[in-house]
């Protein structure tokens, strides 16, 4: 099954303003929202805690640090992407690196991809979405899920 991006983005999976202790916190509230819609089961939020430890997703994106969590489809029913703005940014070990090196993450594109074929194709779609100049602020500015998604099918075309 092909999975374009722009086709995964649903308003209920917008989280906007998330106020959150921790990456931990975050990433549950994010897993929370998939979980209500029967995309994944609540194990997922422990799958992807877990890789997040040993494989971290922080990416150093400017002027916004952002994180792109995502775990095995074990615990995935259907493919879905959850986003999550933060009011303050939370600590995400960075991508690449042992988690020793940690960035300040004001946005979080969490995927949960249920054909394992597809990850890496959804990733480099979302790491080419990143670099669309002056998303990552206008989702940080967003106060509204329709603003945020009138952003995010812009910058995919």
């Amino acid at each position: 099954m092909q999975h374009r991006l722009k086709d995964l983005l649903r308003p209920e999976h917008l989280i906007l303003n998330l106020e959150a202790r921790d990456a931990r916190e975050a990433l549950e509230r994010l897993v929370a929202a998939l979980v209500q819609t029967g995309h994944v089961e609540p194990e997922f939020a422990r799958d992807v805690w877990e890789r997040e430890q040993v494989f971290p997703t922080g990416l150093p994106t400017r002027p916004l640090a952002s994180a792109l969590p995502h775990a095995d489809p074990e615990h995935v029913r259907q493919t879905a992407v959850a986003i999550g703005t933060l009011k303050t940014p939370v600590r995400f070990g960075q991508m690449g690196t042992d988690g020793s090196v940690s960035l300040d993450v004001r946005v979080i594109i969490l995927l949960a991809i249920k054909e394992h074929e597809k990850q890496v194709e959804l990733i480099q779609q979302v790491v080419e979405l990143l670099q669309s100049p002056g998303l990552l602020e206008q989702l940080a500015a967003a106060e509204t899920a329709a603003q945020a998604l009138r952003a995010l099918h812009q910058a995919l075309g």
